[in-house]
């Protein structure tokens, strides 16, 4: 029960300091208007001297008017088509000076072609990949790095670039050229 009393008690004397501050800022203020003002007057008389006895300002007149929402709306417009134009050239520099030329899968002049890839699991990967008229490289991939698996040349090279040149290649035409390679794998290590 103590504890209220001393509560109110805290909270006047809180309330009080507050009041007072505000009349000693209202004072301050008020005090510090009054030397602007002054400060003013000096400066405004110093003008009026120096440009001759009959300066009046021009009359302060308030005829702001916000502008349409139409003329608004043709900013807007105008802005956003500068910024997609401009990303725009941006894309275009970009595209052009990375300079990186890669054939199309169709390509048949391309000296090394893309012919088939598998994905093994575990972020390894096996391509298929043309290198020159009559040769074909088996690359291993994985997270690390990349290793030429085996390199097929002669007969063997023109039946795989045979049957991946005449007609679009199924996943089961690659497992079996894959098979035959892993095949040849190990008879070579035997």
């Amino acid at each position: 029960m103590r504890t209220i009393p001393l509560i109110l008690i805290i909270l006047l004397v809180g309330i009080q300091t507050i009041a007072f501050a505000d009349t000693l800022s209202a004072d301050t203020l008020s005090a510090a208007a009054k030397n602007d003002s002054a400060i003013a007057a000096q400066k405004f008389e110093a003008m009026k001297q120096a440009l001759g006895g009959d300066y009046r300002p021009a009359p302060i007149t308030d005829n702001y008017q916000p502008p349409s929402i139409s003329k608004i709306a043709v900013r807007m417009a105008i802005g956003l088509g500068i910024i997609l134009f401009l990303l725009y050239i941006l894309y275009y520099l970009t595209k052009k000076l990375r300079n990186v030329e890669s054939p199309s899968a169709n390509d048949k002049q391309s000296v090394i072609q893309l012919l088939d890839s598998k994905f093994l699991g575990a972020s390894r990967t096996i391509f298929l990949i043309k290198a020159g008229p009559e040769r074909v490289l088996v690359v291993g991939a994985t997270q690390e790095e990349m290793r030429t698996l085996s390199e097929i040349q002669g007969e063997e090279a023109k039946q795989i670039l045979d049957t991946y040149g005449s007609r679009p290649v199924t996943a089961a035409q690659f497992s079996a050229t894959v098979d035959h390679l892993l095949r040849r794998f190990k008879r070579e290590d035997a």
